[in-house]
C-alpha cells in the first residue's frame, strides 16, 4: 500500500550518507557501505536503491560491479541539511500512514452507523 522508504530507517540512511561524505566522492560498492556501516548488504541496497534524493546508482564498471555515490543536489547539503530532509520525507511518510489509516477507520465508522440502524429495526 504504501512505500515506506524513510519513515523508520532514518538512522540507516543517516549512516549511509556519513559513509559517502566520509569517502569524499567516492563512489562505493553496497559491500564496502556494509563494512563501515555494519549493516546488512540487502537494507543497505535496498535504502540505496529507494532514496534517489539521496543516492545515485552508477552504471557496471567493467568488472560488472555496481557503485553508488551521492546525488549532485545532497553533495551540497551538509550534515544538519540532510539529516532536515530526512526527518521531513519520514514525517510526511508518517502523515500519509496516519491518514490512511483515519479514511479506513472512517469508512468502517460510517458502515457500521448504517448497518447498525437497519439490523435494530427486526427486534
Amino acid at each position: 500500500m504504501f512505500a515506506r522508504r524513510y519513515l523508520g530507517r532514518e538512522r540507516q540512511i543517516e549512516a549511509l550518507f556519513q559513509t559517502f561524505q566520509e569517502a569524499e566522492g567516492q563512489a562505493l560498492h553496497p559491500i564496502q557501505i556494509c563494512r563501515e556501516t555494519g549493516l546488512d548488504m540487502h537494507q543497505v541496497q535496498q535504502r540505496l536503491d529507494h532514496c534517489p534524493e539521496l543516492f545515485v546508482r552508477l552504471p557496471r564498471n567493467p568488472e560488472g560491479l555496481v557503485r553508488y555515490r551521492i546525488t549532485s543536489s545532497a553533495a551540497v547539503l551538509d550534515a544538519s541539511q540532510v539529516k532536515q530532509l530526512i526527518r521531513r520525507r519520514a514525517r510526511s511518510e508518517q502523515l500519509q500512514v496516519t491518514a490512511a489509516i483515519a479514511i479506513v477507520a472512517s469508512a468502517g465508522l460510517i458502515i457500521l452507523l448504517t448497518v447498525i440502524p437497519s439490523t435494530s429495526l427486526f427486534f
